[in-house]
């Protein structure tokens, strides 16, 4: 591996580091080995890490011969053993390999970027509404409901435990009707999810 970028990027994930694009992209710009290519900032984003991908997709597909997977996913770079790689020829890696790519407009670049976060707001959303199995087996024993899990029969539950545990019923614990108020909206964004 002659090339800078090449290098650095191997050197950085071979004592078993995992990155995310930006902080890879932070790293090279603070080693002088990521600056600005362009005056227009949507085009220098879009170029460095334009440049960024295909440094990783050109490495990986070197370091495969040599029996090491370069993981590549953009909350998730990390060096592994060849057993663990999956389909290395993938759409993505086809469009950062070919430089043809490198020269777009802003229009173009626009709409990567927003189907980029729409991609990583849908992605985020169920990270966040799927519960993991322990912690699902233990809402469902303490809220009394049995699996698979029914809409229905979360609405119906918590309609009873927020009258049984709601400050203006009674019970002098807002902190515990605030609990089951994030459990109930767990619980349906957890059904809603699968």
């Amino acid at each position: 591996m002659l090339r800078p970028i090449l290098d650095e990027i191997f050197s950085v994930l071979s004592n078993g580091a995992h990155f995310k694009v930006h902080t890879l992209a932070a790293h090279l710009q603070t080693v002088d080995l990521l600056q600005q290519l362009d005056e227009d900032p949507n085009q220098d984003l879009f170029k460095r890490n334009f440049v960024l991908m295909n440094s990783l997709y050109t490495l990986q597909s070197e370091l495969i011969e040599e029996d090491i997977y370069l993981h590549i996913d953009s909350m998730d770079i990390y060096l592994a053993d060849k057993g663990q790689a999956p389909e290395l020829n993938t759409p993505l890696s086809t469009y950062y390999l070919d430089w043809q790519n490198y020269q777009t407009d802003n229009e173009e670049i626009a709409a990567l970027l927003d189907s980029f976060w729409q991609r990583y707001a849908q992605s985020f959303h169920h990270q966040q509404n799927t519960l993991s199995k322990p912690h699902l087996e233990d809402l469902c024993l303490q809220w009394q409901l049995t699996q698979p899990l029914e809409e229905k029969a979360i609405r119906r539950r918590w309609r009873k435990l927020a009258i049984q545990h709601h400050p203006d019923k009674g019970s002098n614990d807002d902190t515990r009707f605030k609990q089951l108020q994030s459990e109930y909206q767990q619980l349906l964004g957890h059904i809603k999810s699968i």
